[in-house]
């Protein structure tokens, strides 16, 4: 991890074409512009984190419910 020093008004560049303007620092916050094309998607760290928690807790119902419907069907058929 890169970690960079920068105080209201700085940028900083990522390859050609993004650019982060650091827009005001107040206490333990900092907004911050980003200037990228839009199809770059830009997303929250903590909202990645929360769909990826979402989409493993799907599949593990997503397993549940198909070893539920594995076991109906060898019942079914016993009977």
């Amino acid at each position: 991890m890169l970690v960079i020093s920068r105080k209201a008004g700085e940028k900083l560049r990522v390859g050609d074409s993004v650019t982060f303007t650091i827009l005001s620092v107040n206490g333990d916050k900092v907004a911050v512009g980003i200037d990228a094309p839009r199809e770059i998607s830009i997303l929250r760290g903590e909202l990645i984190e929360t769909i990826e928690s979402n989409l493993e807790s799907s599949a593990r119902e997503l397993k549940v419910e198909s070893i539920r419907g594995i076991a109906a069907l060898i019942k079914e058929k016993q009977s």
